[in-house]
């Protein structure tokens, strides 16, 4: 009976997490990523290709993650619209370059160091009110400037931002 339940509540949460709406900011730990009005990249490619990903980097790897998805909460179609995360995939990223001299942990043998990255954020996103769906490429290994993929926009969250 309790296995039935544990099985439950992981099945449960696994189909929460993936269709989920942006519906509340996630926390972040660095609003100055996002406190200047964000350019739109002239590059058709940019977020859209595992090649030229947005670049998120806020200190650790759970900060830029979350960081990742309060960037794609704020985004908006030409419309308006907001998006709707349907899938979060990682992917192997062909910028990786494996390290010369890669640091580990002495008791683990963890490596704690990773360049710019061996894997890269895939997710499928949709927005509302439209059929088609969009992928966006983040790496939140790397730190770079954030602009915004060519065709959308940023809405700036009232709150946090002047």
């Amino acid at each position: 009976m309790k296995k039935l339940l544990k099985i439950t509540i992981i099945i449960i949460a696994i189909l929460m997490t993936n269709c989920a709406i942006f519906d509340y900011d996630y926390p972040i730990s660095n609003f100055e990523l996002f406190d200047t009005v964000l350019e739109v990249s002239d590059d058709p490619t940019y977020g859209y290709t595992p090649e030229n990903p947005v670049t998120i980097k806020n200190g650790d790897l759970g900060s830029s993650i979350n960081s990742s998805y309060y960037f794609l909460s704020r985004l908006r179609t030409e419309n308006g619209n907001k998006f709707q995360l349907l899938m979060r995939a990682c992917r192997e990223n062909p910028n990786y370059k494996e390290l010369t001299f890669p640091i580990k942990d002495l008791y683990t043998g963890r490596q704690l160091n990773y360049g710019n990255g061996p894997l890269i954020d895939m997710y499928l996103l949709k927005a509302e009110n439209e059929n088609d769906t969009i992928r966006i490429f983040i790496n939140p290994y790397l730190q770079g400037d954030i602009k915004v993929p060519y065709g959308l926009k940023f809405e700036y969250n009232k709150i946090y931002n002047k």
